[in-house]
């Protein structure tokens, strides 16, 4: 069952997707799910709608066997829908009229698309807007049955998404590097050597300014030739020393922690403060947090969905004769 949740995003595919034609097919039972049933072509078109992606590059022994194991897969994914539709039905999950129109309207706003045009769009495909919107409302009351039943069971900690991280980066040594601040007085493409030197001296004082206490991000504002930072308060990112130039590197270094120094260089003259100190593993994982924790809850998901799945296909009567 480890392929269950991938397997309920195929249904939902299924809403936009291209129906299957009925051909000639003689329909037959594959399995009972309590009092509910399964039907060939409930496996078939599911195993045609998600076949080419998941046998893609198979051939000879190989394909057959990948395509008999998703044909098992897919079953168990039904048989597992059965008893998520027999669940709701027991708890009453019910889902309004109101409810569909305002999953539609999202639907439509983030294909960048109206209303209309969705549902032309699915009139192209086959699919009526009467029919969507019954597929549809299968769909949210199978996710309000994800939140009531299975979500109450799943809990992600700062220890686990910490832990996680840590597994995920064992060996690799922590580096420090600076949060570099810069701020440029640019010369002019022309500037004579006078003009230069009106730079520099309007730098110097700015530099008396910013080390006496004047804000860096209001000075990078009103002053910066630098296009790239001077929007973001003169903020130029994380840098470890061996990644700077000697030029910029090494007036930092001889620098205490937040004092801005001056560097003259041919393109002009650059303010620059290393305003912090910053392990570079730490703000790696401040960055890459809520994306990990994402997929370590939507692991628990998936593992506590197949448990419940486990657990009521032991108290339910399935057959299957696949």
């Amino acid at each position: 069952m480890s392929r269950l949740l991938s397997l309920f995003a195929a249904f939902a595919a299924l809403l936009l997707a291209v129906p299957v034609s009925a051909g000639e097919l003689i329909d037959r039972v594959v399995a009972v799910v309590n009092k509910d049933v399964i039907l060939q072509t409930d496996v078939d078109e599911l195993v045609e709608l998600i076949g080419p992606q998941e046998l893609r590059g198979l051939s000879g022994p190989e394909l057959a066997q990948a395509s008999e194991q998703l044909t098992l897969d897919v079953l168990d994914g039904l048989i597992a829908n059965k008893l998520i539709d027999q669940a709701m039905d027991r708890a009453a999950i019910e889902v309004s009229d109101r409810d569909v129109e305002a999953a539609i309207q999202d639907v439509a706003k983030s294909n960048g698309m109206t209303i209309e045009r969705l549902y032309a769009e699915l009139q192209k495909q086959g699919l009526d807007p009467q029919e969507y919107r019954v597929e549809l409302k299968k769909q949210l009351r199978q996710y309000q049955f994800m939140n009531l039943e299975i979500r109450a069971r799943v809990e992600v900690s700062d220890e686990d998404v910490r832990a996680a991280w840590l597994q995920a980066t064992a060996g690799r040594q922590g580096e420090s590097a600076w949060r570099l601040k810069r701020i440029l007085l640019a010369y002019a493409a022309d500037a004579d050597e006078a003009a230069k030197q009106a730079v520099r001296d309007e730098a110097a004082t700015l530099l008396g300014e910013l080390n006496g206490g004047k804000d860096f991000a209001a000075v990078a504002a009103a002053r910066s030739d630098d296009a790239t930072t001077k929007d973001k308060g003169g903020d130029a990112g994380l840098f470890k020393p061996a990644d700077l130039s000697a030029a910029f590197a090494e007036p930092l270094q001889a620098a205490e922690i937040g004092e801005v120094v001056l560097v003259d260089l041919p393109m002009g003259v650059w303010l620059l403060q290393a305003a912090e100190t910053v392990d570079v593993m730490e703000a790696a994982f401040e960055q890459q947090r809520d994306e990990l924790a994402r997929q370590l809850y939507d692991q628990a998901m998936e593992r506590e969905l197949d448990l419940w799945t486990e657990e009521e296909r032991r108290k339910a009567h399935v057959e299957i004769f696949l």
